[in-house]
This record gives C-alpha cells, structure tokens and sequence, in this order.
C-alpha cells in the first residue's frame, strides 16, 4: 500500500568568522645607565738621604823625587821645589746591573720498546741548563786618581840642576769620607674612580594579539513535500475458536 509522508531536505548553514585573541609578552630590552667603577693602585715613594761615614782605605801613593842633576863638589845651596804626588784609591759606587743565574735541571723522555712478546718503557735523562736574568744592584769599583804638588827642600852644589829619578811608589791608610745613600720607600694606596656606560637588562611587557578563524554551523530543514511510499504491512493475529480461525 501507499503512505504519503513529509519529506525535508537537511540544510547546513556554517558562519565564518574571527575571534581575536591576545596574550601578555615579555620582551628584553637593554637601557644604559652611567655607573662609577673604581680601583685600587698603589703607588711607591721614595727618597734618599746621604749621611757622612768614615773608613779607613789603602791608597797607593806614587811620585817621582827630584835629583840633583851634576857631580859638582862644594857649597851646598837649598830651596824648595815642589813634586807631583799622585795617589789613587778604588771608589765603590753601586749600580743596577743584569745578574745571571743559572741551574741545571735534567729532561726525562720515556718510550716503550717492545722486546719479544713483552714491552718495557726506558726512559733517557739529560742535563739542560736554564738560566733568567734579574735586575739587582750590585758593588763595582772604579780607580779615581788624584794629583797635587807637595813641596820639598832639596840642596845641592851651586850651579846644579834638578830632574826627576825614578818613580818611587808606597801604600799608605788614609781616612776617607763619604756620603752613603739609604732609601726609605713608602706604598701609598690611590683609588681612581670613573664612570662607565653598562648596558642593563629589563623586562617590558607586551600584548601580542592573534586571530583564531571559528566556523559556526547549524542544521536546518527546508522544503517540506509529501512524497507517497510504498509500505508493506504486515498483519498478525492468533486464531482462536471465536473467530472461527481456530
């Protein structure tokens, strides 16, 4: 048999559209700011003071005596004549020279050699020296001479002259006086303080913003029509005696 019925059609309508959606961002940015920044140096002075000492020094003393210069016989005439007296003594002065120091280290090398099926390690050592050089003060001695005329009485015939004889030559101790130098330094302390330009770090806040597309749908039914169907119907029924089926 044939039932009429309603049939829809099933429509989807779908909305596009944004939602925008933002966030709290932190950035790094960097602010220069002025800072004092301070160190520590040191710094030596010195002075020297001179005071006098005395001591005693061997000095050698040479001159060449005056001679009479004749074989002459008779009245002897004197006068004074003088002679060069020259002594020297060796002047100690200290000077800041180049020291040498040397020792002698020894260098190992060690290799394996293999013998048969075993290895054994031998090791060869040799003396090398190793020297550096300092600076120090150190004594030297320079001969300083010193010449003056030193008079004498020599007499002799009348007519006679006078010439030098061979140089004559003797140690003799004399007080010497000096000025000896002694330093005395001091470290004083010196802050210098400047200003420098440091780049220091801060956080700034930012919104950053996104649109996140949303699609929205509904279902929907239109055009309604009657439409006829086919439907086979089933009938069933339990037969009994007052149906008369049974």
């Amino acid at each position: 048999m044939m039932v009429e019925e309603t049939v829809y059609e099933d429509v989807i309508i779908c909305d596009h559209s944004y939602d925008r959606r933002c966030h709290t961002s932190y950035t790094t940015s960097f602010e220069a700011q002025q800072e004092e920044e301070c160190e520590e140096n040191y710094r030596k002075n010195c002075f020297i003071n001179y005071e006098k000492i005395a001591f005693n020094q061997t000095v050698k003393i040479c001159r060449n005596p005056l001679v009479k210069d004749c074989d002459k016989q008779g009245e002897q005439v004197c006068r004074t004549e003088y002679e060069s007296e020259c002594s020297t003594h060796q002047h100690e002065h200290q000077v800041e020279d180049d020291v040498v120091q040397c020792e002698t280290v020894k260098d190992e090398k060690c290799e394996d050699v293999t013998v048969g099926y075993t290895t054994q390690t031998k090791c060869h050592t040799w003396p090398r020296e190793v020297c550096s050089v300092s600076k120090q003060y150190v004594k030297k001695y320079s001969p300083v001479t010193n010449c003056h005329k030193v008079p004498i009485e020599l007499c002799a015939p009348a007519g006679c002259g006078y010439k030098e004889g061979a140089e004559e030559c003797y140690d003799k101790v004399k007080t010497i006086v000096q000025d000896k130098p002694s330093e005395e330094c001091n470290i004083e302390p010196q802050r210098t303080c400047k200003h420098v330009t440091k780049l220091v770090p801060r956080l700034e806040p930012k919104e950053e913003c996104v649109d996140v597309p949303k699609e929205v749908c509904s279902r929907s039914r239109k055009n309604p029509k009657k439409v006829k169907k086919p439907v086979i119907k089933q009938w069933c029924y339990v037969p009994t005696e007052e149906s008369g089926l049974a």
